[in-house]
């Protein structure tokens, strides 16, 4: 019951967190994460996650304008 609590708490603390953030240290954050993410896809075998996976991180990216700085 109490770590639930707690897990409330520090869902709600980060959420705070985030929202203080300037927009392009955000923007910097969800590009690194997306270059994680995109790095693991193409390492993968799998190739429906390139057909699936990839295009959403590019549309992520269009979307929010979030430009690839590898």
């Amino acid at each position: 019951m109490r770590s639930k609590a707690l897990a409330q708490l520090i869902g709600r603390l980060v959420g705070m967190v985030i929202t203080m953030l300037p927009k392009d240290v955000m923007k910097r954050a969800v590009d690194a994460l997306l270059d994680k993410i995109e790095d693991a896809v193409i390492a993968s075998k799998n190739p429906i996650d390139d057909k699936i996976v990839l295009p959403l991180c590019l549309l992520i990216r269009q979307s929010f304008e979030i430009p690839d700085n590898d």
